[in-house]
């Protein structure tokens, strides 16, 4: 399995990618959530596990700022799935 050398750089690159996304809908859409990954270039289980990351984070900003969290958690939700294959 390919091994990611710098977890920073490549949590960098997909926190990046992930901010530039269209916003997500409170609704779970096993489709688009693909599309997503495809459009983020997560191709790998360590790429699974570093945007997984990227959208805790993600959720724990969004309550700081008192905004709803139905998105994140919704894809948060699919992305554990897919993750445990």
């Amino acid at each position: 399995m390919y091994r990611i050398g710098d977890w920073s750089c490549r949590k960098s690159e997909i926190a990046t990618a992930f901010r530039q996304l269209t916003p997500l809908s409170a609704e779970t859409n096993p489709q688009f959530y693909g599309d997503l990954l495809d459009q983020m270039d997560i191709v790998s289980a360590q790429d699974l596990a570093i945007l997984y990351a990227v959208v805790e984070d993600a959720i724990m900003a969004v309550h700081r700022d008192e905004r709803p969290v139905a998105p994140l958690e919704s894809f948060k939700d699919w992305l554990q799935v897919v993750r445990r294959g």
